[in-house]
C-alpha cells in the first residue's frame, strides 16, 4: 500500500475523498476499504465519486443477477487483466496501473473518454487490481452486457445521488467501470 495520489483526490473538494457518497461515513472511521472512480471526457473529469465497500456491494446487489453474472465473466474471463497482475505485481505506481486500459490494453495515449478507479483503505491505496482503467470503447462493451433494469438502477443511482442536471456526468451510454 502506499498513499493514494493526488491524481485520486476529489477534483470538487480539492483534496481526498472523505466519505462515502451514499452512506456518508468517514472513511477514516470505518473499518472498510472503499473505491474511488472518475470518469474522463478527453482532458476533464466531469464525474468522481468515493464509496465504501459495504455500500458499494449493496449497488451491485440491486442490479439483476443476468447483470451481474456477464460483468463478473467479462472481468474473470479476461485474459489481459490475469496478465496485468503478474506483470505489475509488487508496483506501486499508479501511472504503471493506469496507462494501458485495464480489459483491452490500449495505451492511455491514444485514449480519449475513459475512467479510472481504486481501491483505499484510509489514506493508502491498495494494489491489485487496482488502480484500473477503462477506456470508453470497454465500458460500451460493459454495457451492452447489461439488462435493461440494471441500467436504470444506474440512473436512479445518480439521480439519487448527484444533485442538479449532471448532463455531462450521467454518462448515458457507458456505465463507469467497477460500480
Amino acid at each position: 500500500m502506499s498513499d493514494i495520489p493526488p491524481f485520486f483526490h476529489s477534483l470538487e473538494h480539492d483534496g481526498p475523498f472523505q466519505t462515502c457518497l451514499t452512506c456518508d461515513r468517514n472513511f477514516h472511521e470505518i473499518d472498510d476499504p472503499f473505491t474511488v472512480t472518475k470518469v474522463f471526457k478527453g482532458p476533464e473529469c466531469v464525474f468522481e465519486y468515493a464509496m465504501c465497500l459495504p455500500c458499494r456491494h449493496n449497488m451491485a446487489a440491486s442490479f439483476s443477477e443476468e447483470s451481474r453474472n456477464r460483468i463478473e465473466a467479462f472481468f474473470e474471463d479476461n485474459p489481459h487483466l490475469k496478465s496485468r497482475s503478474d506483470t505489475l505485481s509488487g508496483n506501486q505506481d499508479h501511472r504503471d496501473w493506469t496507462q494501458h486500459c485495464a480489459t483491452c490494453r490500449t495505451p492511455l495515449s491514444e485514449i480519449t473518454d475513459y475512467s479510472v478507479a481504486c481501491m483505499g483503505f484510509g489514506d493508502s491505496m491498495v494494489y491489485d487490481p487496482f488502480p484500473m482503467m477503462v477506456c470508453s470503447d470497454c465500458e460500451n462493451d460493459i454495457q451492452e452486457r447489461l439488462s435493461k433494469s440494471t441500467r436504470d438502477q444506474w440512473d436512479k443511482f445518480i439521480f439519487d445521488n448527484f444533485d442538479g442536471p449532471p448532463a455531462d456526468a450521467r454518462i448515458p451510454d457507458r456505465v463507469p467501470i467497477l460500480v
